[in-house]
């Protein structure tokens, strides 16, 4: 059970803070949609994802593991169709201009946003997963 609740609250604050930093990917910031999401997508982590990766195993192996990002996107699909009050949007970047460095405007359309939402998911959860080991040795 303590494990349980720990991997809640460690999906919850990733939840979070994808929400607080990337502008494509936006919750309500009520306790229940919290809540459920978290529950929800450590669900679809623990559950459903195993399920993908076995379906997905002959291209996998034929990509040698370069389809495996894939998995990590039907999973993220699959978490506004459950919970309400989760979007994922495309986003227009204004570009930005400092001391001479300069980034291009661009646009992420819709696929581009599942990707990157679900590759800061997985940044953010795999970081805090890494911090508290190290805390815990």
């Amino acid at each position: 059970m303590k494990v349980f609740l720990r991997a809640i609250l460690i999906n919850l604050l990733v939840i979070y803070l994808v929400d607080a930093l990337y502008p494509g990917f936006s919750i309500l910031h009520d306790a229940k949609t919290l809540i459920t999401a978290a529950i929800i997508w450590l669900l679809l982590n623990k559950i459903v994802k195993p399920i993908i990766k076995l379906l997905l195993l002959p291209i996998n192996l034929i990509t040698l593991n370069l389809f495996s990002w894939v998995v990590g996107l039907i999973t993220l699909f699959l978490l506004p169709l459950i919970v309400g009050g989760i979007n994922i949007s495309p986003i227009d970047f204004q570009g930005i201009n400092y001391q001479g460095f300069s980034v291009p405007p661009f646009h992420l359309n819709i696929l581009l946003s599942f990707i990157v939402t679900s590759s800061l998911l997985n940044l953010f959860h795999n970081t805090i997963i890494w911090i508290i080991k190290k805390d815990s040795d």
